[in-house]
């Protein structure tokens, strides 16, 4: 996978570049542009759960995956995410609504998949809090570039991580906070 050097090298972004999610600064101009003249294999509107918190917003730079109005998405350190579907290992281009998102797919996991990498996300956090769920989103740029990574449900709030080759990496981990809803323990099942 072409991915698993960089998810996002959106160095303007400062990037964290061997992994793809991208801590935003200020002064990056990831401004919303016109997705209308987006190409017809564009993806343009997410599946769900993931369009409950996130939404595909075009920029100078392609489509980037973000935080949908009303939610965030933020580094541990509150750097903000985006997942940019140019991918370079080096300073991105402007190429507008040339490079973007051909599919994404969103498949809710259980069993040994779920495990793996509930595993590597949780690593650090308490064990005794209830297990959210999680799902699996597969990203594929018009470059035929892919992307792995999981999202983990909380109902209140959620949590993504990148899975590079299938290998998730703790330190991308990132959370999805609701604005207007502080984040409460998930309830157990009954």
């Amino acid at each position: 996978m072409v991915w698993q050097k960089t998810l996002a090298a959106l160095s303007v972004l400062s990037t964290i570049a061997t992994f793809g999610i991208a801590p935003v600064p200020a002064a990056a101009d990831t401004s919303p542009h016109d997705c209308a003249s987006a190409p017809p294999d564009a993806v343009t509107m997410l599946p769900a759960p993931l369009n409950k918190w996130g939404d595909i917003v075009c920029t100078p730079y392609g489509q980037m995956l973000t935080s949908h109005t009303g939610w965030m998405w933020l580094m541990p350190d509150l750097d903000t995410v985006l997942i940019p579907a140019q991918l370079t290992d080096k300073q991105p281009e402007p190429v507008g609504n040339k490079v973007y998102f051909t599919k994404i797919d969103v498949v809710k996991v259980k069993g040994a998949e779920f495990d793996d990498a509930y595993e590597a996300f949780h690593d650090g956090f308490d064990d005794h809090e209830v297990k959210p769920d999680g799902y699996r989103v597969d990203i594929t740029t018009v470059e035929g570039k892919s992307l792995r990574m999981y999202f983990f449900d909380y109902d209140t709030y959620a949590w993504g991580m990148s899975c590079p080759d299938n290998k998730c990496v703790t330190d991308t981990r990132f959370m999805i906070l609701d604005r207007h809803t502080p984040p409460k323990p998930r309830e157990p099942s009954i």
